[in-house]
This record gives structure tokens, C-alpha cells and sequence, in this order.
């Protein structure tokens, strides 16, 4: 009973060293599997730097694009400012020369209309004149 006893113990004993052997097999694979584990994470770590950086860089072009946009907005509302008002001055400009060209004219209409009148009372007058006293002209031109 004494060597059944010994030879259970020897067959729990290797059993039991190989289930150690097991253990450190899974051991060495679990550390073999955390190592793994950690370069793949530094490299994430690295990767995830390398596109926070990209996109900082990004954003920082972002804003200076919009910024320079916000620039040339303003710039041509300037201008659009600057031609309105040159406009607006160049049509009061040209409203009063034309209003001046109409007074300047309408004067000059006006003294012609003045001088018509005075020549067809003139004519009217010579008319007159004339048919009244066309026969005593006639006979002293005629000499009689």
C-alpha cells in the first residue's frame, strides 16, 4: 500500500510538474503576448502624436486661410464702399451739369422765343404799315 501510495504521489507529483511546465508555458506566452501588447500600443501612442499633430498643423491652416478670407471680405466690402461713393459723387455730378446744361438752354430758348416774337411784331407792324400805306409808297415810287 506504502508503494501505491509512492507511486501516486510520483504520478500526482509529475502531474503536477507538468501542469507547472503548462503554467509557465502560458506564462512566457502571456508575456510574450503583453510585449506584443506594448509595442503595438506605443506604436498607437506614436501614430495617434503623429496625427494630432497633423491635425493641429491643420487647424492652424484652417484659421490663417480664414482669416485671410475674412481679409479679402472686407477688403471688397472697401471697395464696394469706395466705388458706391464715387458713384453716388459721379451722379450729383452729373445731375447738376445736366441741370445746368437745361437752364443754360432753356435761357437760351428763351431769348430766341423773345427775339421770334419781337420780328413777327416787327413784320406784323411792317405789314401793317404797308398795307395801309402800300398805294401812296407805290405811286411815289412810281413818280406820279
Amino acid at each position: 500500500m506504502i508503494e501505491k501510495s509512492n507511486t501516486d504521489i510520483r504520478v500526482q507529483l509529475e502531474s503536477l510538474r507538468k501542469d507547472i511546465e503548462s503554467v509557465n508555458s502560458i506564462n512566457n506566452r502571456l508575456d510574450t503576448a503583453i510585449d506584443k501588447l506594448t509595442d503595438v500600443s506605443t506604436s498607437i501612442k506614436s501614430m495617434l502624436a503623429v496625427h494630432e499633430e497633423k491635425i493641429q498643423r491643420q487647424e492652424q491652416i484652417d484659421d490663417v486661410i480664414f482669416t485671410k478670407l475674412k481679409d479679402r471680405a472686407d477688403e471688397i466690402t472697401d471697395v464696394y464702399r469706395e466705388l458706391k461713393r464715387d458713384i453716388d459723387l459721379t451722379e450729383k455730378r452729373l445731375i447738376n451739369e445736366i441741370k445746368a446744361l437745361r437752364n443754360d438752354i432753356g435761357s437760351r430758348v428763351g431769348v430766341l422765343e423773345k427775339y421770334r416774337w419781337i420780328i413777327l411784331g416787327g413784320f406784323i407792324a411792317i405789314g401793317w404799315i404797308l398795307s395801309k400805306n402800300l398805294m401812296p409808297i407805290l405811286d411815289m415810287i412810281n413818280g406820279n
